[in-house]
């Protein structure tokens, strides 16, 4: 028996009854008909930024400089930012920080896993990983003593299968940046101490959409992205965690002042503070953090499994709406419809997804392309609507039937 359709009605019965509907009044509203399906790549503002900001220019930069470090929670905002996101990974509050971006985290991490492991010379990775991440990788052999060996494989089977007492650390994105397939970290983690190894997650495309759950499953090291899913704002920090019970077995790869254990003692020798924030290199990016505080205070009031509830449900009428309306004009979802098995955003091919996305864009409708023929919808539960999802696949469906997507406008295609 066929599934009833999907309508309108539907959706907004679904919004009548959504317990987070409140929360989309803290988000800044754009002034264009426009649906932002890019949580993945930058979330939305909060809506006391623009005040927030203002006050902080004209009060602590103009009025106080540097006597603002004293006045102002400029130096605990990193610790404080860490706190209001932890629930959101299943990690405890002292154990998370925002700082640096998520390449220097990667780094950090990476090789501080390396220098704290039990065995091994393998590095494990996958070529899905999002390309900063292999990069990171990559530089290592000449930078590591242990001559590490990286392997990159070409599937998840290959990499579960290649799991073994010379595997050192397994190194993985949560999610898959183009397909939104998600890895089992219970499963992985498991797996990868059975065998003597550690695990350092990259969760840039899970934190803020999907349940992550740190502690739980034994992960090793985490670290992910601020302004994506978690709104902190465009090159806003980037957070990092470690496990406790690897937070002081040897120093930083990077001591830097803030990690020192007395910042202000001006020691001229440098002594680790303990756990994650060791971790910590220079100055706080005081502006920047700033921005994320508004994005904090919010995450601070919102229920993981309330938030993950709808970003299920968000995704699954996504899917539905897509097969529903417009698989038969060459719409193929590749985003895992079983829940368990997919990230933050929904992904979908076409083959022109690239001017397509375009035609998207002009009809009030921002997702984001990735070669050859992917696109993909990030859903960011605080802000979006259900009717939000009808009203975007009633546009696609729009342009696919008039092939308005084909027009020589929509053929140079942005990232």
């Amino acid at each position: 028996m066929a599934s009833p359709q999907i309508t309108r009605d539907d959706c907004l019965q679904m919004d009548a009854s959504d317990p987070l509907a409140a929360f989309r009044q803290r988000f800044q509203t754009p002034k264009a008909d426009t649906i932002f399906l890019d949580a993945n790549s930058m979330g939305a503002m909060p809506a006391t930024v623009p005040a927030h900001m203002q006050s902080f220019f004209d009060e602590a930069w103009v009025e106080l400089r540097r006597q603002g470090w004293n006045h102002f929670e400029w130096m605990e905002r990193p610790f404080q930012i860490g706190a209001a996101i932890s629930h959101l990974i299943g990690a405890e509050p002292d154990d998370v920080i925002a700082c640096d971006n998520t390449t220097v985290n990667l780094y950090k991490l990476l090789t501080y896993a390396w220098r704290v492991r039990l065995n091994g010379r393998v590095i494990l990775t996958e070529d899905t990983n999002f390309p900063t991440d292999l990069y990171v990788a990559q530089g290592l052999p000449g930078a590591l003593d242990g001559d590490p060996v990286i392997t990159v494989c070409e599937s998840r089977q290959q990499l579960i299968d290649s799991i073994s007492p010379d595997t050192a650390v397994i190194y993985l994105s949560h999610v898959d940046y183009r397909s939104g397939e998600r890895w089992d970290m219970a499963d992985i983690n498991r797996r990868a101490h059975e065998a003597g190894a550690l695990t350092v997650w990259d969760l840039s495309h899970s934190a803020g959409a999907i349940p992550v759950d740190l502690m739980t499953s034994q992960a090793d090291f985490a670290v992910g992205c601020g302004y994506k899913y978690l709104s902190g704002g465009p090159g806003g920090a980037a957070y990092c965690w470690v496990h406790p019970d690897h937070g002081d077995k040897a120093w930083p790869t990077i001591c830097g002042w803030m990690g020192h254990g007395d910042v202000f003692a001006f020691a001229t020798e440098y002594t680790p503070h303990k756990g994650t924030w060791r971790h910590a290199t220079g100055t706080p990016a005081v502006i920047a953090n700033e921005v994320f505080s508004c994005a904090a205070d919010i995450w601070r009031e919102v229920d993981a499994s309330t938030l993950w509830s709808k970003h299920r449900a968000l995704g699954n009428l996504m899917i539905n709406l897509l097969e529903q309306e417009c698989s038969d004009l060459g719409v193929s979802v590749n985003t895992p419809k079983e829940y368990d098995l997919r990230g933050g955003h929904i992904g979908f091919s076409h083959e022109g997804a690239g001017p397509l996305c375009e035609a998207l864009l002009a009809a009030g409708v921002v997702g984001s392309f990735r070669k050859p023929d992917a696109l993909r919808f990030g859903l960011g539960a605080l802000y979006l609507s259900y009717t939000d999802i009808w009203t975007t696949v009633e546009r696609l469906k729009e342009i696919l039937q008039s092939e308005s997507w084909r027009d020589p406008k929509f053929q140079k295609v942005s990232v």
